[in-house]
């Protein structure tokens, strides 16, 4: 496995040569609540699936199914990850377990995307008030040191809060990583409804992470911002609403699942999936790495590893005169194809003379949920009105040049 790395362009990552599709899963508490037999479980399906990147916390309110984050505003709580709760003096014994989590993933060709600094609303940073300014640095660079040959490793910092709060800490973190010069990217993890743009001309960011919690609304809006933020930078979706979530004001179905993803995909960037019962460790969460939404995931990244998807340019005006709404679109760079997303049964005028200089074009209907091709037509019309299928909820069109 080679580190990752951005493209020339800026708008995509490379491994090993060539164009690397960031497909995400969240298991933020791999190290504190998953054994060794439970992640090789969870790594090998994930692999099955085609997720390629995995997102976990390093420190986490819960270990070994115990909570242990009960004293807000002091340092009183015995935690596992430093020792006399020193982020400067990490504990030896719980960092065997992130070593076994690493070595896993690696095993199965996945990346781990390392928040070294938790989350969870500011927990160790605002909540417990452990990790500062004075001892960031430090331990950035102890986990700098211990990881800097492993090309499976991103460092992702951040608190998941707004990230101009305790940016201080941030600045510091990003300092300790840099002075090792190991080879990983590093990012920055933000809170729901902002961008990790706040760092966007640091030389350290590698990319921008958005997060937009329940509001997958906004999601093209905030991808679409920051794929055209100058110098450009790789976009991911790093998290939205998770799969049957509890959390939110509307129940997250398989099919918003798919809505999120496609949206952020054909909007320039890329996306990470989660399951509520994964990151919350439910007696579920076996049965839930198998879930349409994660089956959708598979149909999704299959269907792209049939194109040239590193060529796509995001363009919702192939939909024509109107607003596209929830609806999304792209078309490659050679005008050769294109692909969109109808976010639920409607009719759009699209302009399919935009594909191919004008000649005729193959439209094909392809169910999101199975990957399975509906149905398959020549369209000859510089302009032609698409009816979504009956059978779909939600529906992909992918159009292609026809040469004759």
């Amino acid at each position: 496995m080679g580190f990752l790395r951005v493209s020339e362009n800026g708008h995509y990552f490379v491994k090993d040569g060539a164009p690397f599709f960031w497909m995400g899963d969240t298991l933020w508490p791999a190290a504190s609540m998953y054994s060794e037999e439970e992640l090789e479980f969870y790594f090998s399906l994930r692999k099955e699936q085609g997720f390629n990147v995995v997102h976990i916390m390093l420190p986490w309110a819960s270990f070994n199914g115990d909570l242990i984050i009960t004293n807000k505003g002091t340092n009183t709580d015995e935690l596992p990850f430093w020792l006399n709760n020193n982020p400067a003096t990490p504990n030896e014994e719980y960092f065997k377990l992130v070593d076994m989590v690493v070595r896993i993933a690696a095993k199965h060709d996945i990346i781990i995307a390392m928040l070294p600094c938790g989350g969870g609303s500011g927990t160790f940073v605002q909540y417990k008030e452990i990790i500062t300014a004075k001892n960031a640095r430090a331990y950035a660079k102890w986990l700098a040191e211990r990881y800097k040959d492993e090309p499976g490793v991103l460092w992702v910092n951040g608190f998941d809060l707004p990230p101009w709060r305790y940016d201080d800490v941030a600045y510091e973190f990003a300092a300790g990583i840099n002075e090792v010069g190991g080879n990983q990217l590093s990012f920055y993890h933000p809170c729901g409804g902002t961008s990790s743009n706040h760092f966007h001309c640091e030389d350290w960011l590698a990319a921008n992470f958005i997060q937009t919690w329940g509001n997958y609304e906004i999601i093209q809006d905030m991808v679409l911002a920051d794929y055209y933020r100058r110098p450009y930078k790789p976009v991911v979706h790093v998290e939205g609403a998770y799969e049957a979530g509890i959390e939110y004001p509307t129940r997250i179905s398989a099919g918003l699942v798919r809505r999120q993803a496609y949206t952020s995909y054909l909007s320039g960037g890329f996306h990470t999936y989660g399951h509520n019962d994964l990151w919350r460790k439910t007696p579920y969460w076996r049965d839930c790495l198998k879930t349409k939404g994660a089956a959708s995931m598979k149909a999704l990244k299959d269907l792209f590893a049939s194109l040239e998807w590193w060529k796509l340019i995001p363009d919702n005006t192939l939909f024509g005169i109107g607003h596209s709404g929830a609806h999304a679109a792209s078309i490659s760079e050679d005008n050769d194809f294109a692909v969109l997303y109808f976010a639920h049964r409607a009719e759009r005028l699209v302009y399919t003379g935009r594909i191919g200089g004008g000649g005729p074009v193959r439209a094909t209907w392809i169910d999101p949920e199975s990957g399975v091709q509906v149905s398959d037509s020549v369209i000859r019309e510089k302009e032609f009105l698409f009816y979504s299928p009956a059978c779909c909820d939600d529906a992909v069109l992918l159009l292609r040049q026809v040469n004759e």
